[in-house]
């Protein structure tokens, strides 16, 4: 008996240590902006200790055999990423997001951990399906139920901090909310939820019924599932990619049916639905998956060849082939009348092509840094693209090594274009870079750069110094301009006082107008529109009018007459 309260204060002293050394670790991660911090091993610091929560009542060699063997796997995949970004010519001051290989990495670890639960559990790898898959939903229902707490637990904070600070203690609310605090609270407040929740029997009565009650979505979620298929053929597929969301829309669409065919047919031994016809129309969106399958991939492959390969589409596309792959399987399994006996060998094998997919993308294999950059360094070499639109920042400051070494190729290119790009690229320093990333603007270099470059109009007329200046410092206005052919400067006076002088700054998007003073400028106003700022002054003549309807005035304020 002593040996056991032992062996339960080991591990409750371990939780409470893994859970405040993972919240210390994440709260200095969110607080620091540059600099090696921000290389930390991510996936080891927030996955390591969500595997030990959830798996520590099998406390014991076994189970620190395993934590060890994912610490290990999951360290290599980080040493592997820390050579794939490094860059001899910015070296660690700016690393790009790791958010996808984390969302990457958790989502095979957390298919996986049920197979070693089990393992663990039972001495042996051969286990029936029906073990994988309760013990994935526990562990599921398990993340559930902290996320409700932490909910909770944060609603009181907030509570709290709002009292202290009417009481006049407001360093409390400071002190409390600085991520090096909360973010170690939040931690050790998951941590314990598991731990209460895993000892408590009704935890598996509550996750049936969770299931029971998302298996009774499925029909209706069926229904919408053939409406939208059977409407959009009526509103054409423009309407969907004019979204800009066509591809992650439907992605969630995959993920909704996979998981409530799951909730569903559970282990594949039964399903709830009595009624002959409830359970047909439950089984249709099994065949709608392969349909958003070939939707996605067409969504996400369009937008490659448009734009060729980025770290991010390469993310998506790895998203699209592993729903793809249980959509595929669920319809091929219900086209045999294999379904749901097939569920279990689908799951497994999906689960498999993910973590073998998984792997090959933290390797030179699948590498999303460098498929990235090859890609890119083709479609320039190939003339896809002209050397005016290939992004050299993006590819010095977000594909790593792969993008130093593409950089270092093309510094000796035979194309002057070519050379200034680098040359460029290299002007921009890593400090001005990460503050652009921030604000979402071009790099203080770039926007220089994007000024000088544009044409003015009439011709001979020209900005000054202070005018350039006031325009790449109030750069708001033209958020999206990133080369010097997308803006045209048009000097047009625009008001109607014969003592102030206008010019026209001219984008695709808008058309920004200032008052001239002196050698500054004075944001006045704008106009809307589609325009073609390359173009627009070789074909087009721009000139003023006196407007149909003079204004009206009523009181204090000025109304301006929309005519049709």
């Amino acid at each position: 008996m002593r040996h056991t309260l032992d062996r339960e204060k080991k591990r409750y002293i371990w939780v409470v240590i893994s859970a405040v050394i993972q919240g210390l670790l994440l709260g200095i991660y969110t607080v620091i902006k540059s600099g090696p911090l921000l290389c930390m091993p991510l996936s080891i610091i927030f996955i390591v200790p969500f595997v030990f929560w959830l798996s520590q009542e099998h406390w014991g060699r076994r189970l620190f055999n395993f934590i060890a063997g994912l610490t290990l796997t999951l360290l290599a995949f980080w040493i592997y990423r820390l050579w794939s970004l490094y860059s001899p010519d910015t070296g660690f001051y700016f690393v790009p997001s790791q958010k996808s290989d984390l969302i990457r990495v958790s989502m095979a670890v957390f298919m996986l951990i049920p197979f070693f639960q089990c393992r663990i559990a039972s001495w042996s790898w051969k286990f029936p399906y029906s073990e994988i898959f309760f013990q994935f939903c526990r562990n599921l229902f398990l993340l559930f139920q902290s996320s409700i707490v932490i909910v909770v637990f944060w609603g009181l904070l907030v509570t709290a901090g709002l009292l202290f600070d009417i009481v006049g203690l407001s360093w409390i609310p400071v002190l409390i909310f600085n991520p090096l605090t909360s973010i170690p609270l939040s931690s050790l407040t998951i941590a314990i939820s598991i731990t209460v929740a895993i000892k408590h029997p009704g935890i598996d009565s509550l996750g049936r019924w969770l299931l029971s009650v998302l298996s009774w979505l499925l029909p209706f979620f069926s229904v919408l599932s053939v409406l939208f298929l059977v409407c959009l053929p009526l509103s054409g597929l423009q309407s969907l990619w004019n979204t800009g969301q066509a591809g992650t829309l439907m992605i969630l669409l995959q993920f909704g049916t996979i998981i409530l065919a799951n909730a569903a047919w559970l282990d594949g031994t039964k399903t709830p639905f009595a009624n002959k016809y409830v359970n047909i129309l439950a089984q249709i969106s099994i065949l709608c998956l392969p349909v958003y399958t070939a939707l996605s991939l067409y969504s996400v492959g369009l937008r490659i060849m448009q734009y060729g390969l980025t770290v991010d589409r390469v993310q998506a596309m790895f998203m699209v082939i592993i729903t793809g792959i249980w959509g595929l399987g669920y319809a091929i399994a219900f086209v045999m009348r294999k379904w749901p006996v097939w569920i279990g060998k689908v799951n497994i094998t999906a689960i498999i092509i993910l973590a073998l997919i998984t792997t090959a993308m933290n390797s030179p294999i699948l590498d999303p840094f460098r498929l990235a950059s090859s890609n890119q360094l083709s479609r320039l070499k190939s003339g896809e693209i002209s050397p005016e639109d290939f992004d050299y920042i993006y590819t010095r400051f977000n594909l790593g090594r792969y993008g130093y070494e593409v950089l270092s190729e093309l510094s000796e290119s035979e194309s002057l274009r070519v050379r200034n790009g680098v040359n460029m690229a290299y002007s921009v320093s890593a400090e001005d870079y990460l503050n652009s990333t921030r604000t979402g603007q071009p790099p203080l270099m770039h926007r220089q750069e994007i000024i000088s470059g544009m044409k003015v109009y009439p011709e001979g007329m020209k900005l000054t110094d202070g005018q350039k200046k006031y325009l790449v410092s109030h750069w708001k206005e033209m958020q999206n301009v990133r080369r010097s052919d997308e803006l045209t400067c048009v000097f047009i006076d625009v008001s109607a006082s014969k003592d102030t002088h206008n010019l026209v700054i001219l984008t695709r998007e808008a058309g920004i107008i200032y008052t001239l003073y002196e050698d500054s400028l004075v944001y006045s106003g704008m106009i809307s529109g589609a325009f073609n700022p390359g173009e627009i002054m070789r074909n087009v003549i721009i000139r003023t009018v006196e407007p149909e309807y003079k204004d009206i005035v009523i009181g204090d304020r000025v109304y301006h007459v929309i005519s049709e």
